[in-house]
């Protein structure tokens, strides 16, 4: 039998590959996925071409997208073959074909799968550098039963593959000063301008954590100020090099002005349109307050107390050897780095806007398990297993948990229904972005409406976009409405109070809420005041599983509307709605409504919401 497959850690990486492998296909095939904020299979090529054409600029750097480029080649260029000619209406029409666009998704998607093992790998590495093999194996293990890692494991997201970028970075650093190696600073300086290169928020793992870290080095151990003069050029040399290969990769030395307007960009409506808090000190405690409240997001809240553990074991147990002291802290202050440095800047708390703090904590968490599980003392040693293999065995459930929920997506469930119920050439009206709707069947006449220009969409195959007002619905008299309730929450706020315990209303919610002709259109709809009848209500039903409920485009329920004859009744004229709408009361849902709908953070509409599913249920 090989040697490598006689390793724990081998099986633990295969458990985890598993474990991300369910969402492969998930919401596939189709012509754009279900991936929120995902690059593949619209943005990667979009992306990398407008970080290098003069003057234009993604959102993302382009590392990623270029690797994703590479690797979906044969496929773009069998397309560019096929178009009609190369223009950008035929191409973009060529393109977007279901074939092409599931093999960019199914390629970035697995790409995403085996980076997000190789976090792990690199976690347990990270231990194993600063407390041994054993510490290093149960590191990984506890990396792997992270959840929200889980889900980032396999959609195509950039928080994945920047986080294995500095995973690397940071190993390298570790060795760096933990083996006195200043030749280990190359590839840790690179990997992390390729981390910074994948997702610019990767600089705030490192901007305080890496100089503090050489600083202390410097300062505590006589061995980087005696061997100054080769240490020093070597750190110059490599950091300099890592900066010039981001600058040339991010298209600032190609496309100055489009990399400035980046710039402002992250800096201006990328972080203040979508702040979570407010911008003072009394908003940063609340943020911090709420890092504790959703760690179980991540691993069963036990698991924080064996990291704090594992930290001061770390600092009692390698205090005399000076150069393995600094370099074991460097997961900790990466973790208060990025805390400062983004989440006080950016004031979000989002998943994946704390997943660097939960994986490198597991370094620390694996350095607790292995001294208590392992310690001479056999009530301690037996009480530490027990509840290590209680906290995994809660974890491991979670991580299912996210697995059933793509598995049990509501918009097949919602697909289904509308196979059974459109008879070709019916209207459907859809709202709101790909990523929250369901694929809809063959011979239906889909027109789909957002708050995006036209020129900002992605487009549908047979699906016609339209920019006409929401509320302007009579005059194209859809025979179905298609609608996700996360999309359409902010649209039922019924107001925009800013609250006074440190959190705050974002901008893009306060822009939707002085929409005020959507907002009446939608409570209208879902009061039951227009005439659609709630048909059918997709929602997740997790059963044994736990809820998933923190991921914008996971788990999320989905309305099925379906128009309903007017009635007037004799001697009375139906009342008009809007522009034009006639209704009667038989076009109102009845029945008691259901409050259920709380977890999307939708606040004082989740009423209307919840009279849309009781409709449903008096509908049948």
């Amino acid at each position: 039998m090989a040697r490598w497959s006689r390793s724990p850690l081998f099986w633990i990486l295969c458990a985890a590959t598993l474990f991300r492998l369910v969402g492969v296909t998930w919401g596939l095939p189709a012509s754009d996925g279900w991936d929120d904020d995902g690059v593949a299979p619209r943005n990667f090529l979009v992306g990398m071409i407008k970080t290098y054409e003069s003057g234009s600029y993604f959102a993302y750097p382009p590392l990623q997208m270029i690797l994703l480029a590479i690797l979906t080649s044969p496929a773009w260029i069998i397309a560019l073959l096929k178009a009609h000619s190369l223009t950008q209406h035929d191409v973009i029409a060529e393109f977007i074909q279901v074939p092409y666009m599931t093999f960019f998704a199914v390629v970035a998607r697995l790409v995403g799968v085996t980076m997000s093992v190789g976090t792990i790998f690199l976690i347990g590495k990270m231990a194993e550098t600063i407390g041994g093999r054993r510490a290093g194996l149960c590191a990984a293990a506890v990396c792997a039963f992270n959840a929200t890692l889980t889900y980032y494991g396999q959609v195509t997201n950039l928080d994945g593959p920047y986080l294995f970028w500095s995973a690397l970075s940071l190993w390298g650093w570790m060795r760096a000063i933990a083996e006195r190696e200043p030749r280990h600073m190359y590839w840790a300086a690179l990997s992390a301008a390729a981390a910074v290169a994948t997702k610019d928020q990767a600089y705030a793992v490192f901007l305080i954590s890496v100089p503090l870290a050489l600083l202390l080095w410097f300062v505590l151990d006589q061995w980087p100020r005696q061997n100054a003069r080769a240490l020093i050029p070597t750190l110059l040399l490599s950091t300099s090099g890592a900066a010039l290969a981001l600058l040339a990769i991010d298209g600032a030395i190609t496309n100055p002005t489009g990399f400035a307007k980046r710039i402002a960009f992250l800096g201006g409506p990328a972080i203040q349109d979508y702040a979570l808090y407010q911008n003072d000190w009394n908003g940063r405690l609340r943020l911090v307050k709420d890092m504790w409240v959703y760690f179980p997001r991540y691993y069963p809240a036990a698991a924080a107390w064996f990291g704090a553990i594992g930290a001061s074991i770390h600092i009692v147990r390698s205090r005399d050897e000076r150069s393995l002291f600094v370099s074991g802290l460097l997961p900790l202050l990466a973790i208060i780095s990025f805390t400062v440095a983004f989440n006080f800047v950016a004031l979000r708390t989002e998943n994946r806007f704390l997943l660097p703090q939960s994986i490198f904590i597991a370094v620390y968490v694996g350095i607790a398990v292995d001294r208590l599980a392992f310690v001479s003392h056999p009530l301690i040693r037996y009480a530490a297993r027990g509840l290590a293999l209680t906290i995994a065995a809660i974890a491991l459930y979670h991580c299912a948990g996210i697995d059933a929920a793509f598995i049990g997506d509501p918009r097949y469930d919602a697909e289904r229904w509308l196979e059974v119920n459109v008879r070709p050439r019916d209207t459907i009206e859809a709202y709101g972005l790909n990523v929250y709707l369901p694929r809809f069947p063959d011979g239906a006449i889909v027109t789909r409406l957002d708050r995006k220009p036209l020129t900002a969409r992605n487009p549908l195959p047979h699906v016609t976009e339209s920019d006409q007002p929401f509320a302007s619905i009579a005059a194209r008299n859809p025979r179905f409405i298609v609608v996700s309730a996360f999309w359409v929450q902010d649209y039922l706020r019924q107001d925009i109070a800013e609250p006074n315990d440190g959190r705050a209303i974002q901008k893009v919610q306060r822009s939707v809420f002085e929409e005020t002709g959507a907002r009446y259109y939608f409570m209208a709809l879902f009061a039951g005041k227009l005439p659609y009848r709630l048909a059918h209500r997709s929602t997740y039903a997790s059963g044994f599983w736990p809820s998933v409920d923190t991921y914008e485009s996971l788990a999320q329920t989905v309305f099925l509307f379906e128009r309903v004859p007017l009635r007037r009744r004799r001697g009375r004229a139906a009342r008009p709605f809007g522009d034009g709408w006639a209704t009667s009361r038989r076009a109102r849902p009845h029945g008691r409504g259901l409050r259920t709908f709380r977890r999307s953070g939708l606040g004082g509409h989740g009423d209307a919401l919840g009279r849309a599913g009781g409709a449903a249920a008096a509908t049948g």
